[in-house]
């Protein structure tokens, strides 16, 4: 599937959480503007960073009207374990088999060995990220794949009636280091432009 573009409808989903119950698009529509984020999740320290960069802006996103749902490629099992002992901000879904990632235009794509070992070395030299405030929770081996994937991140805001007002999407990791997601006075603008 090509691209979700603004102006586009935002594809339905439906996945499981952390905390074990089940969360979608639809059960916002009508309701909140939604922030939707795909992540690596918490395994990930770049993305721990900007997970707490959302939770310390999620008071003026919610005052704007919108839910933060991060999508990751997460098993449910360990999510549950991150929702146990890690304060997750707003809703963390799974999405193991990136089925909704793809659903949503972003790509993964498959490289040679070469490429992860590559991928892996070029990422234990860039500069540790700061300490998050959510914790520091260690990788689970089984984790490892989804880190070194060649995939895409993806942001995106979607209005109460389920179309995409902002887009913001590229390869994860690239020449310069990881890419960051819009500030969230950023985000705030365009929910303010949300109808």
């Amino acid at each position: 599937m090509g691209a979700i573009e603004v102006g586009q409808p935002a594809p339905s989903f439906r996945l499981p959480t952390g905390h074990g119950s089940e969360l979608g698009t639809d059960d916002y529509r009508g309701r909140n503007h939604l922030v939707v984020w795909f992540t690596k999740g918490m395994a990930c320290p770049f993305c721990r960073t900007q997970m707490s960069q959302l939770a310390r802006g999620y008071p003026r996103l919610q005052a704007a009207g919108a839910e933060v749902l991060q999508v990751t490629p997460t098993r449910p099992q360990r999510a549950a374990f991150y929702a146990k002992n890690f304060p997750l901000p707003f809703p963390y879904l799974c999405d193991p088999d990136y089925a909704v990632h793809r659903a949503w235009g972003l790509e993964l794509r498959s490289r040679s060995l070469a490429w992860y070992a590559r991928t892996f070395y070029t990422a234990s030299r860039l500069p540790h990220p700061p300490p998050s405030g959510l914790g520091e929770p260690k990788m689970a081996l089984r984790e490892l794949p989804g880190l070194l994937h060649d995939s895409d991140m993806g942001f995106f805001v979607v209005d109460r009636q389920g179309t995409v007002r902002y887009r913001h999407t590229s390869p994860y990791a690239g020449e310069h280091g990881f890419n960051v997601i819009p500030s969230v006075g950023e985000v705030v603008q365009q929910l303010e432009q949300c109808t």
